[in-house]
């Protein structure tokens, strides 16, 4: 093989707190003396700092993906490194490596002193790619050893920005009590039939900030404080709940539970009416001529703004044709005529019957949670292995939680109290148009609205609109 005269040189450093690029100049420096020794031609370098090429990286190369390009193409006919653990630390990568360097046939070396050019060679450089590969699983071992140690000590992790309900550094330790007590009022909204709508106006109402940009709360903001166990000092590992938090925390692991079930009520699918909407009644009106979804927005003819509802060409009728854009009204006068309807559907609702006590499960939670505490206590005594240990403890964590879901739905429907629906309707502001649109969903399915044609009289006939209640039967007449 000819003498490369356009070599690339890898130089490649796990990690540079200080930014410096202390590590790959030094590296750069001993190529390049290998590289004069050989007599080899330096045509580039691909620096790549604080990097890792771990088996646990994720992060991309794009350097050593750029060095490989090259030398595909032939802009290099050389690579040269500092050591093998430089260039990767993966022996699948390595062998993908070695493949390329067959395949197009550019030059390799280290300082190290390895040779690609005979078997013997290749067989010395896997071995050594092997060993890189077994210490950096042997590190992640350790670490994970020690991050599995500290969770089952009840210490939480506590990287990343701070958390709404913890002090600044604390390490989630210390609570911050005006959060806490923020926190333990929304908690009480949602169990009384609130929505993280509620908590966050009365969160922002109340002069409170999030704690990452200092902005006011809105719903996803607040249902992010919720979801995260660690506000009901729950300490887990890799996916996995492992106990409680020796450290104060806003919730108890009941209540954190209690808003996992109230809020995963609210996760399902969304039915009509549910969505987020600008008017009241998106959704629900109905070309009474091709049966497709009508629109409801503002038009301005002159120079007078009002709301009015279209059927649209865009869209698709009950007979899976476009919309026939033959009814356009204005909303006021149908708007007015829907809220008579179900205002009077309200008036007429009984308040429901408190729901029977349900079982008692503490019994049953106590005695799984015993089992798990002499089971570790067992584990970390040495008395069973890790596979064994981590078997059973996931399936007694699977029954604990099912116990515990079971408990949590029993508590939000015993605290929750009856809630004056006509009182919610009646309600007009804006951040309550989701819970009107529910009460909407719940007595109408859906309304016809004709078109009343030229030289309409004013107000419009009652049956250029059909109102069909939630569960009625079509029969053909106008109503």
């Amino acid at each position: 093989m000819a003498r490369p005269t356009r070599v690339g040189i890898y130089v490649r450093i796990s990690k540079d707190r200080k930014g410096q690029e202390l590590g790959i100049q030094r590296q750069e420096k001993a190529c390049r003396e290998l590289c004069e020794r050989m007599g080899w031609g330096v045509l580039k370098v691909y620096p790549e700092n604080d990097t890792s090429a771990s088996t646990t990286s994720k992060r991309r190369r794009p350097a050593y993906t750029e060095m490989l390009r090259d030398a595909r193409e032939g802009l290099i006919d050389g690579i040269v490194v500092y050591s093998i653990d430089r260039l990767t630390r993966r022996i699948a990568e390595l062998t993908h490596f070695l493949e390329e360097q067959k395949e197009h046939g550019f030059a390799f070396a280290t300082t190290e002193g390895e040779d690609t050019a005979t078997a013997n060679g290749r067989m010395i450089l896997t071995i050594k790619g092997a060993v890189a590969q077994q210490e950096t699983e042997r590190m992640s071992e350790r670490v994970n050893n020690s991050l599995l140690q500290r969770r089952e000590q009840g210490k939480p992790h506590a990287g990343g920005s701070r958390l709404f309900g913890f002090k600044e550094g604390s390490n989630l330790q210390e609570v911050e009590p005006g959060e806490v007590e923020l926190i333990r009022l929304g908690y009480q909204i949602l169990l009384d039939r609130g929505t993280p709508g509620d908590v966050a106006r009365a969160w922002n109402e109340r002069g409170a900030r999030t704690p990452e940009a200092g902005t006011a709360w809105d719903i996803q903001k607040v249902k992010r404080v919720y979801r995260s166990e660690r506000i009901g000092g729950i300490v887990s590992y890799k996916g996995q709940d492992i106990g409680d938090s020796i450290y104060p925390h806003p919730l108890t692991r009941e209540e954190w539970e209690n808003v996992q079930t109230i809020l995963d009520s609210r996760a399902t699918p969304a039915r009509k009416g549910s969505g987020k909407r600008k008017h009241l009644y998106s959704g629900f009106l109905k070309c009474g001529h091709c049966g497709s979804t009508m629109r409801i927005q503002w038009a301005t003819i002159q120079g007078r703004t009002f709301r009015r509802t279209a059927c649209h060409s865009s869209q698709v009728g009950a007979n899976g044709e476009r919309g026939c854009g033959k009814v356009i009204r204005r909303l006021d006068w149908i708007e007015a005529r829907i809220n008579e309807v179900v205002e009077a559907a309200l008036a007429k609702r009984k308040p429901q019957a408190q729901a029977a006590p349900s079982e008692d499960l503490s019994g049953e939670i106590k005695i799984l949670e015993g089992r798990i505490r002499a089971l570790r206590n067992r584990w970390k005594d040495g008395g069973m292995d890790d596979e064994d240990y981590y078997d059973s403890l996931t399936h007694l964590r699977s029954d604990l939680q099912t116990l515990r879901t079971r408990e949590a739905a029993s508590v939000v429907r015993e605290t929750r109290t009856e809630t004056d629906a006509l009182a919610v309707w009646k309600d007009e502001d804006m951040q309550n148009l989701e819970r009107r649109r529910a009460i909407v969903a719940g007595v109408i399915d859906h309304v016809e609205v004709f078109s009343v044609g030229r030289g309409r009289k004013k107000p419009p006939e009652l049956d250029s609109i059909r109102i069909w209640p939630v569960g009625a039967e079509p029969d053909g007449s106008k109503g």
